[in-house]
């Protein structure tokens, strides 16, 4: 290598290093303009990050523990401590375990608050065993001419109310509206066999 190859080499080198010196002072001056920005955006994501943790955290820990409330008052139906753990804790939990009572001791007040609590299914079905319950038949006869869970049921709940009132013809008439293709078309062929013996 040459003297003048050296030379050129070393412009070339001195060049590359101003050219990268250049780069660090235009970065740091950036830095220097946005340094706020940036370490509010790191924090912020920090502390985003330990919020969603915690939030994680909570929710699993709430979950166990209205899981376990729940069994205890499986177990123990009076037990007002796990009680007050699932209504805090799992209000959907609460509601269901309201519900299952309700249906189970026919408890027409849990029945109410479960229709009144929201939830749009529970509150369709507590609606269905409340009338049921209260063996209103105005009640019924609305539930069935909605579109509702258990309209088949509250159908041939007012078919059979009917029958033992021995309006035979006007039973046949509800339980005519329960079609060949549905579940509850059996029960009704039956209710509607029972009608005609008991009119004998």
């Amino acid at each position: 290598m040459g003297t003048k190859e050296n030379i050129d080499f070393i412009k070339q080198e001195l060049s590359n290093e101003e050219k990268l010196l250049e780069s660090v002072i235009r970065l740091e001056k950036w830095y220097k303009k946005y340094s706020k920005i940036i370490v509010s955006a790191v924090v912020l994501l920090l502390v985003a990050g330990v919020g969603y943790s915690v939030y994680e955290w909570k929710k699993q820990s709430d979950l166990e523990e209205s899981n376990i409330a729940y069994l205890k008052l499986l177990k123990n139906p009076k037990d007002a401590t796990s009680l007050q753990i699932l209504q805090d804790r799992n209000p959907k939990l609460y509601m269901l375990y309201l519900y299952q009572i309700g249906v189970k001791h026919k408890n027409a007040k849990n029945l109410e608050t479960v229709k009144k609590g929201g939830d749009t299914v529970l509150s369709d079905l507590a609606t269905y065993h409340l009338a049921v319950i209260n063996k209103d038949q105005k009640a019924l006869q609305v539930y069935a001419n909605k579109e509702t869970i258990l309209k088949e049921f509250a159908i041939l709940d007012r078919g059979y109310a009917l029958l033992a009132r021995n309006s035979i013809k006007e039973a046949h008439k509800v339980l005519d509206s329960i079609g060949q293709n549905s579940q509850g078309y059996l029960y009704a062929k039956i209710l509607k066999h029972y009608g005609v013996k008991e009119n004998r």
